[in-house]
């Protein structure tokens, strides 16, 4: 009961958290951990409320839903594709799409502890510009002894717009948890800290 109550406390702090703005592609956990050959399938909402363009302006308010199915192709390690639609200010609702590559590494003397990372790509079908991102984000994870359903992560994005547009500040910080009920439903919420301002909130189940 404990357990269960600790897991339901630190899930809405962090939700809380992620529900204001704070200092783009967000990917789940780039040092997640995961059992080999299973597949999974999460709904994902993105908010990132300023994007600074290199060419001056910004993009503001960009909102994201996002089908994200994914495989785990060997342990800690998958392969994922995301479907959906992204608006932003003063921008239709248009079609969006993308994918990714995720992996992690226990180390062996500690195995609590992973170090991971992620390769992602989205196209945004915008009407007046070509709309490409790139992102690569290391991070470390922490599976927390006395709370296994618990796993908080850190880490660096290194996030680009190629083509048409191109970011002004592409490097910053993300903080974020997984949290898993049972074996198969996992829940993550991320925020974003210094070169963007926004959250990541997603809902998942393992087949």
């Amino acid at each position: 009961m404990r357990t269960r109550s600790s897991i339901i406390f630190l899930s809405l702090a962090l939700l809380a958290v992620a529900a204001t703005p704070a200092l783009a592609i967000y990917t789940p956990n780039p040092a997640g951990r995961w059992e080999a050959n299973h597949f999974f399938f999460a709904a994902d909402l993105q908010y990132n409320g300023d994007k600074d363009l290199d060419s001056g302006g910004s993009i503001d308010d960009e909102v994201g839903f996002f089908v994200r199915p994914s495989y785990a192709f060997a342990p800690n390690a998958t392969l994922y594709g995301r479907i959906g639609f992204q608006e932003a200010d003063h921008t239709d609702t248009e079609f969006a799409i993308g994918a990714g590559l995720q992996a992690a590494w226990e180390i062996p003397a500690a195995t609590d502890w992973a170090i991971g990372g992620s390769i992602d790509y989205l196209y945004w079908d915008l009407d007046h510009a070509d709309y490409h991102e790139v992102q690569f984000a290391p991070a470390v994870s922490y599976n927390i002894p006395q709370l296994r359903e618990v796993t908080p992560y850190a880490g660096f994005v290194a996030d680009f717009l190629v083509d048409d547009l191109e970011e002004d500040d592409p490097i910053g910080l993300l903080l974020g948890s997984n949290f898993d009920l049972g074996e198969r439903i996992r829940f993550d919420a991320q925020i974003r800290l210094i070169s963007e301002d926004g959250f990541f909130l997603s809902a998942g189940y393992r087949f």
